[in-house]
C-alpha cells in the first residue's frame, strides 16, 4: 500500500508548528505502508522553514518562485503524483493523529464505492492538549449538507487513486474557498464521499479568526450561490453566511464555539 501526503508551506507558516506537523506524520502507524510526502513551497520562505525541509525526507519538493496560493500549489503536487493508492491532505500547522492513515484506509477499502473521505477533528490553541472543541462531519447525504456548510474538513481528506483524473484539479477562481468549491464540483460530477466519526486531525486555531477577510467572504458567497442554484434552493443560507462573516471577529468566535452553529447546521 503506497500513500501520498500533499503538503503546502509558505513564509507565514510557523516553523515550530511545521516541524510538529511533519513529526506527527512520521510518528503515524504505517505498518505495511509506504509513505511519500509531497511538498509545495509557495514562494520565498524563511530560513527556519528551509532548514526544516532539509531535515525531513520528502518524496518530492516543488517550489514556486512567487506565491501562487493553496489551490495552484495542490494542483502542482497532484500533477506530480505517481502510482500511490491513496492521497491524503495535511496542513502545515496541524497535527496528524497516530492512527489516521490506518483508519481511513480501512474505511476506504471496506467502501469501494467511495471516491473520497474525511473525518472528525478537534480544534486546539497553543498546546495540543488545549482542546477547544470537537467537530463531527456528516456521514450521509453530504451533497445535501453542502448547501449549509462544508461537508468535509479539508485537512482530513483522503482521495482514492484516480479521483483527480475523474474530477479534475482544484478550482482556482475562489481564493481561500477552494475546498468547498472542489466538493461542489466533485458532487456535480457524480463523486461519492463520506466521513468517519473518528478524530483524524488536531487543527490549530491560533489566529484562525483574524485570518478571515471580506475578500474570503465574497468568494465564499460566490461558491454558495452556485451551490444554491445547483440545488434549486433560495439562497437564504449563502447570504446569511456572508452577513455573518461581516460581524466583529470576537462575535464570530463566540458563535462559532457555541451550540448555535450546530443547531443552524441541522
Amino acid at each position: 500500500m503506497v500513500l501520498a501526503v500533499l503538503i503546502c508551506v509558505y513564509k507565514n507558516d510557523d516553523a515550530v508548528c511545521f516541524r510538529e506537523m511533519l513529526n506527527s506524520i512520521m510518528n503515524s502507524e504505517l505498518v505495511g505502508m509506504e509513505l511519500r510526502m509531497y511538498l509545495h513551497v509557495d514562494g520565498i520562505i524563511t530560513s527556519d522553514i528551509e532548514n526544516i525541509i532539509n531535515e525531513f525526507s520528502f518524496y518530492e519538493v516543488i517550489t514556486s518562485t512567487t506565491n501562487v496560493g493553496l489551490a495552484r500549489g495542490l494542483n502542482k503536487l497532484i500533477l506530480s503524483l505517481k502510482d500511490e493508492n491513496y492521497i491524503f491532505r495535511m496542513d502545515a500547522d496541524d497535527i496528524c493523529c497516530k492512527e489516521r492513515f490506518k483508519i481511513q484506509i480501512k474505511f476506504m477499502e471496506s467502501h469501494p464505492e467511495l471516491d473520497f473521505s474525511g473525518g472528525s477533528i478537534v480544534e486546539f490553541t497553543g498546546e495540543q492538549n488545549n482542546i477547544c472543541q470537537k467537530r463531527v462531519y456528516p456521514i450521509t447525504a453530504l451533497d445535501e449538507y453542502i448547501i449549509k456548510a462544508s461537508p468535509f474538513a479539508h485537512v482530513t481528506m483522503c482521495f482514492r487513486r484516480g479521483f483527480f483524473e475523474k474530477i479534475g484539479m482544484y478550482p482556482t477562481k475562489y481564493p481561500l474557498n477552494e475546498d468547498i468549491a472542489y466538493w461542489f464540483e466533485a458532487f456535480k460530477k457524480g463523486a461519492k464521499g463520506s466521513n468517519v466519526a473518528d478524530i483524524l486531525v488536531k487543527v490549530r486555531m491560533d489566529d484562525a479568526y483574524s485570518r478571515r477577510s471580506v475578500s474570503k467572504s465574497y468568494y465564499e458567497l460566490l461558491v454558495y450561490l452556485r451551490i444554491a442554484k445547483w440545488k434549486k434552493k433560495i439562497p437564504f443560507i449563502p447570504f446569511t453566511r456572508f452577513l455573518f462573516r461581516l460581524i466583529p471577529k470576537f462575535l464570530i468566535k463566540m458563535i462559532y464555539n457555541s451550540n448555535i452553529r450546530s443547531k443552524f447546521l441541522r
